[in-house]
């Protein structure tokens, strides 16, 4: 993650979701879809509303994804093993992930 500070000029709003659809390639960017399951007000079914669509580079979106796991394992994990794996999935062949 970047050391850089953060600044936010304008009020951006939490977004809170219940889960992803699958990632979409657009070249070298990917999006990730964000949705929370909701009882539709047209029949009363489950749906999948979207709430967010984040479009970023794929290296862009393993840093995010790495922060998030080290942070989701500071508790549970020693810090320099939840790193070192993380480093090791970044480091494999495109076609790892």
């Amino acid at each position: 993650m970047s050391a850089d500070p953060i600044v936010e000029p304008c009020v951006c709003h939490n977004i809170f979701f219940t889960g992803a659809g699958p990632l979409q390639f657009m070249g070298d960017n990917l999006r990730l879809t964000l949705f929370v399951r909701q009882r539709s007000t047209c029949d009363g079914s489950i749906e999948n509303a979207v709430v967010a669509k984040i479009v970023g580079s794929r290296a862009d979106m393993l840093r995010i994804a790495a922060g998030i796991i080290l942070g989701c394992n500071q508790v549970s994990t020693p810090r320099d093993r939840v790193k070192a794996t993380f480093v090791e999935f970044l480091e494999a062949p495109r076609e790892r992930h």
